[in-house]
């Protein structure tokens, strides 16, 4: 039977078969021909949503940027109005998103990292960014975090999290046990916690000339 060449849901059925592809690290044998034929439609009617392959894990990578950014979203709105709490949340929500889909976090940066990148993937890794800064700069402006290059500091804020969430999803790859992965969230929020301490205003970075009292001249 020739696969039909119209279906209701198609681009959502597209983009939900390759995300279940890439969890299940199947990503380098997938392609467009496969699917359309899994969905149950012609490799044509795929091809009018999503001009090729490369395109398709675009849209899946700005699909995760904008579920990571709600995830964060709805987690600093359940904090009380305190910029520590908020930025904290912010960072836990990053790492249970990881955490939750360990490829696809891998994913979503790679393929942003690409020089063939979509504009839709680097405004939807720029909007998670932007709350970052904002975070940031709301507690600077409170006087909850030090003075300082307020982008430099959101930076720093998003390698720290980013790379406990790596670090962590390795283990969820490797089907780690509940009991694991709560122990590894656990482990996480003390190291944001210490970074945290760091970023904070009653611990202000040294200036660029100042030296220890007991330093050689």
């Amino acid at each position: 039977m020739t696969p039909s060449y119209h279906h209701g849901d198609l681009k959502p059925a597209l983009l939900t078969y390759a995300r279940e592809q890439l969890e299940q690290g199947n990503l380098d044998a997938l392609s467009m021909r496969e699917m359309a034929k899994t969905i149950g439609v012609s490799h044509t009617a795929a091809y009018r949503h999503f001009t090729n392959k490369h395109a398709l894990l675009d849209a899946v990578a700005v699909q995760g940027f904008e579920e990571m950014l709600e995830a964060c979203a709805v987690a600093v709105r359940h904090e009380e109005d305190v910029p520590r709490s908020m930025l904290k949340a912010c960072g836990l929500a990053y790492i249970r998103f990881g955490m939750t889909y360990p490829r696809l976090l891998a994913h979503m940066f790679s393929a942003a990292s690409m020089p063939q990148a979509s504009a839709a993937l680097g405004e939807a890794g720029a909007r998670l960014f932007d709350m970052l800064l904002g975070l940031v700069s709301d507690g600077q402006s409170r006087g909850a975090f030090r003075n300082g290059d307020t982008r430099q500091l959101a930076h720093a804020c998003w390698a720290m999290v980013h790379g406990l969430s790596a670090l962590l999803s390795i283990g969820a790859i490797k089907k780690s046990s509940s009991a694991n992965a709560d122990a590894s969230l656990s482990s996480a929020q003390l190291a944001l916690d210490t970074f945290l301490n760091g970023l904070a205003a009653s611990c202000e970075p040294p200036t660029a000339s100042g030296h220890d009292d007991g330093a050689a001249t």
